[in-house]
C-alpha cells in the first residue's frame, strides 16, 4: 500500500483555494485526473510530500519559491513550472518569508509516466516559459471545472492536462531560431534525410557529408527533434513503406530496397517493431483496394 507523507504549515496573505477531486472509475482507468488543485498567496509555506503516487504541476505566477528535490536546490521564478514525481522526496516553499503566488495541481494517469519520462530525459524539474498566459488561462479553467463533479468536467480536465503536457514536452524545442546548439545544420541534416532517406546512410556519413563532429550532430540532433539521426532515419523510412503498402501492389522485398533497407528481412523485424505487425499484415489490413 502506498504511504502518503505529508506536512505543511500555512499563515495566507490571501484567501487561498485548495480542491480535493475523487476520480470517478472511468477516469482513474481511462483519462489524465486531478486528485489536488489549489490557488496559493502565502507568505509562509513549506510542503513535504514522499511516496506519493502523484505527480505535481506548479506554476508561480509572483513573488519566489525554493524546492528541493532529487538533492537540488531550485529557485521558483514567476513564469516557472515545475514537474516532478511525487514518490521521490520533494520540498517545495516561500524564499526568504515573502509572498509566493503560485496553482498547483496534483495529478495522475495511466500514461502520466511516460510523459514524465519524456520530459525528465530532457529538462530539469524547474522550466522557465514564454507563453506563460496560456497555461495560466488553462490553470485557471482546471480550477474553474473541479466543482462540477461530472463526466463533462471530467473529460474537459483530461484534455487540458494533455495540453499542459504538450507545452512543457515541447519545451526544448520551442526556439528554433536559436544557433547556439547547430540549430541551422540539424534544419540541413534534417531535411536531406526526409528527402535522400533511400541513400546509404550512417551517422559517420552524415557527419562527413555536412562537415561536422558526429557526436555533436547526435546531441545537437536529438535535442531539437527529440530523436537521435538514425531514429529520425528509420522513422522516415518506415512511414514512406508504409505509404507504399497502403497505395500499391509493389513486392515487399523491392519496398525495402526504395526505402533504403535493402535487407529485407532487417526491414521486416524494423517494421514489426515500429508497427505492431509485418508488412504482409499490414498491407492486409490498410492496403488501399477499389474492386
Amino acid at each position: 500500500m502506498t504511504t502518503n507523507q505529508k506536512n505543511a504549515q500555512y499563515v495566507w496573505s490571501d484567501d487561498p483555494v485548495a480542491i480535493i477531486c475523487t476520480p470517478s472509475a472511468f477516469a482513474k482507468k481511462s483519462l489524465f485526473y486531478i486528485q489536488e488543485i489549489g490557488y496559493f498567496k502565502t507568505d509562509a509555506y513549506v510542503m513535504e510530500r514522499q511516496k506519493l503516487t502523484s505527480f505535481l504541476l506548479l506554476f508561480t505566477l509572483s513573488g519566489r519559491g525554493e524546492l528541493q528535490y532529487r538533492g537540488k536546490d531550485y529557485i521558483l521564478k514567476p513564469h516557472d513550472m515545475l514537474f516532478i514525481n511525487c514518490e521521490e522526496y520533494v520540498q517545495y516553499k516561500t524564499s526568504c518569508q515573502k509572498t509566493w503566488e503560485f496553482i498547483s495541481v496534483n495529478l495522475y494517469g495511466n500514461l502520466i509516466d511516460h510523459f514524465y519520462e519524456q520530459f525528465d530525459k530532457h529538462n530539469k524539474p524547474v522550466i522557465s516559459l514564454k507563453d506563460s498566459n496560456t497555461v495560466l488561462d488553462k490553470l485557471r479553467t482546471l480550477l474553474h471545472v473541479q466543482p462540477e463533479r461530472s463526466l463533462s468536467s471530467e473529460l474537459l480536465s483530461s484534455r487540458i492536462i494533455v495540453d499542459l503536457l504538450t507545452i512543457i514536452l515541447q519545451h526544448p524545442y520551442a526556439n528554433p531560431n536559436a544557433n547556439s546548439d547547430g540549430t541551422a545544420e540539424v534544419r540541413k541534416v534534417k531535411q536531406y534525410l526526409d528527402q535522400s532517406y533511400c541513400e546509404r546512410i550512417t551517422l559517420d556519413s552524415l557527419a562527413e557529408m555536412f562537415g561536422l563532429n558526429k557526436f555533436n550532430l547526435a546531441k545537437n540532433f536529438k535535442k531539437q527533434i527529440g530523436f537521435s539521426p538514425i531514429e529520425y532515419l528509420i522513422n522516415v523510412r518506415i512511414t514512406a513503406a508504409q505509404s507504399w503498402l497502403k497505395t500499391s501492389d509493389v513486392a515487399i522485398v523491392d519496398i525495402a530496397q526504395y526505402v533504403g533497407i535493402p535487407n529485407t528481412s532487417h526491414f521486416i523485424n524494423l517494421f514489426k517493431e515500429h508497427i505492431g505487425e509485418t508488412p504482409h499484415s499490414y498491407r492486409k489490413k490498410w492496403g488501399n483496394r477499389i474492386k
